[in-house]
């Protein structure tokens, strides 16, 4: 199950770095990578999230188990057209950028 799931990603990624910058549209991306980086520089963790997803909310247990100390930044419902907002989709399209990586946590 964990190499099907592997695969399924592997297979999925490109589409989802297609995808992000192209629900969030047009947007500032200096003001964005400005923001990400004052969140990113005011917290020992910084958790970007989406508030009903299970990888999320077991992200978080986790650190709450640990005691970490953590910000978490929701971004989102989830990621599906129509429920994120456009500063969250911005959001998620350039931490790709900058990471290659837009699933969250």
């Amino acid at each position: 199950l964990r190499a099907a799931s592997g695969l399924a990603y592997a297979l999925l990624r490109p589409i989802y770095s297609m995808e992000a910058p192209l629900q969030a549209g047009s947007y500032d991306g200096a003001a964005v990578r400005a923001r990400i980086q004052r969140e990113v520089s005011s917290s020992p963790v910084v958790v970007y999230s989406y508030t009903l997803s299970p990888f999320c909310s077991q992200a978080k247990e986790l650190l709450d188990a640990l005691g970490a100390k953590y910000t978490a930044i929701e971004l989102a419902p989830e990621w599906l057209p129509g429920l994120m907002p456009a500063d969250g989709a911005a959001v998620r399209a350039e931490l790709g950028a900058m990471t290659g990586q837009t699933s969250m946590p």
